[in-house]
């Protein structure tokens, strides 16, 4: 399949075949990672953040930054709630 690249305002664009943004699920908003070498421009679908292991999470909390400013004991009941 053969596309051609034309100018958008200040930049250069190429239009996305439907058959190919049928194939890859793409929709308008989609975000895409551009790489680019000597002789190929690579499109690829935007991965998800690694995920963290939840304690490497915990360490960088540093408790002295949290100011508590009320005991939420200290507040009356609003509702049904029974404390």
């Amino acid at each position: 399949m053969t596309v051609t690249v034309k100018k958008l305002g200040g930049s250069m664009a190429v239009i996305i075949p439907k058959a190919v943004a049928s194939e890859m699920e793409l929709a308008e908003g989609t975000v895409l990672d551009v790489s680019a070498t000597s002789a190929s421009i690579v499109l690829r679908r935007q991965g998800r953040r690694p995920r963290r292991p939840i304690g490497q999470i915990v360490a960088q909390i540093k408790p002295g930054t949290y100011r508590r400013h009320r005991d939420l004991a200290d507040d009356p009941p609003v509702g049904r709630e029974v404390w």
